[in-house]
């Protein structure tokens, strides 16, 4: 055999040529579902018009008087007792033109009734406590804003509107989020940050200390 043509790389036949490209191509395919899963594509709730104008009040936004509109609203669940076969935690940052706002203590909880929605916060410290009763039951950004009575879509943040310089950015663990935040799918030890202003944040943090910060 010639030299040069033991030393040249091999070239697969036609047939075996396009299995590779196909291979390829359902390779990007399952890459960009992948992605695309992270987003709940569906039609999200709304905020109830009696919350502040349908969810447009600024902020600072306080946790409703009446939690239980939001909660139905959200088509969330609320009982006696907090559900245990799914309980994870998210944490959430909201900046406004570079200040922090709070999400506050007892969303989605009726201190005087005693009812935890399946989405719900005890501390004003960003810790977003998901708990269900079912392991198939999955929860969303938005469901989280519109029992809190803030409207959240890809334009607005409760009473705050894009445009004139102003942007609302999201992250997920530090990268950027594209599309609407509100169908966001949230999942164990998310670190979310929402940022509303003409420029993005100097510092954006990509995990959370859930063991230093249980609540």
């Amino acid at each position: 055999m010639d030299p040069d043509e033991s030393a040249s790389p091999a070239v697969p036949p036609p047939g075996r040529r396009r299995r590779l490209v196909l291979a390829a191509l359902v390779a990007s395919v399952s890459v960009a579902a992948l992605v695309v899963a992270a987003i709940d594509l569906s039609a999200p709730p709304t905020v109830p018009a009696s919350y502040a104008g349908g969810g447009t009040a600024l902020p600072p936004w306080p946790a409703p008087a009446d939690p239980a509109v939001g909660v139905r609203a959200a088509g969330l669940q609320a009982a006696p007792s907090e559900g245990m076969v799914q309980h994870f935690h998210v944490h959430l940052d909201l900046l406004v033109d570079g200040q922090p706002v709070p999400v506050p203590a007892n969303l989605g909880i009726d201190v005087r009734e005693q009812l935890y929605a399946e989405l719900h916060t005890h501390a004003d410290t960003g810790v977003v406590h998901a708990e269900a009763s079912s392991a198939e039951t999955t929860f969303t950004l938005g469901q989280l804003f519109v029992e809190w009575g803030v409207r959240l879509d890809a334009e607005h943040l409760g009473g705050l509107t894009t445009g004139g310089g102003k942007e609302l950015r999201a992250y997920v663990d530090g990268r950027p989020l594209t599309g609407d935040p509100a169908g966001l799918r949230l999942v164990d030890h998310q670190e979310i940050v929402l940022a509303y202003g003409a420029e993005p944040p100097a510092s954006v943090p990509s995990t959370f200390d859930f063991v230093a910060n249980p609540t």
